[in-house]
């Protein structure tokens, strides 16, 4: 996106892919160490304990990834939505089309459509009792 842009992204765009590239090894860690200690117990009574805890560490650690996922599709959405706009303000046609493709060329190519839906909008919705 910053090539197709011509310039970086917002800052926080690439702070929240190293985050969430940080929650994918915290959980490929945490699924690791849980193999490793069910493959190799160490006691008979401590081992139900070790197997809790490792269960309860990969359960967090999996929901830190699920917040991650959710933050990192909503930046990538923010900057392709950011790089997007500034191609059509520019007027730069790229390789893939985008220009062509954009959901805001197609909704003001029929101005009739965009009049009849607006006029459904402002008329006031009326209770009957």
């Amino acid at each position: 996106m910053e090539r197709l842009r011509g310039t970086p992204v917002h800052e926080n765009i690439p702070k929240t892919l190293e985050r969430h590239l940080e929650a994918i090894h915290v959980t490929q860690a945490r699924r690791k160490d849980e193999i490793h200690n069910a493959a190799n117990p160490q006691r008979q009574g401590a081992s139900y304990y070790n197997n809790e805890k490792d269960v309860l560490a990969l359960v967090a650690a999996i929901k830190g990834l699920a917040v991650s996922i959710r933050k990192t599709r909503t930046a990538l959405w923010c900057a392709l939505q950011m790089t997007t706009n500034n191609l059509l303000k520019h007027g730069s046609e790229t390789e893939g089309g985008l220009k062509g493709n954009s959901t805001q060329e197609k909704n003001s190519a029929d101005p009739e459509d965009q009049g009849s839906k607006k006029e459904k909008h402002e008329k006031p919705m009326q209770i009957s009792e």
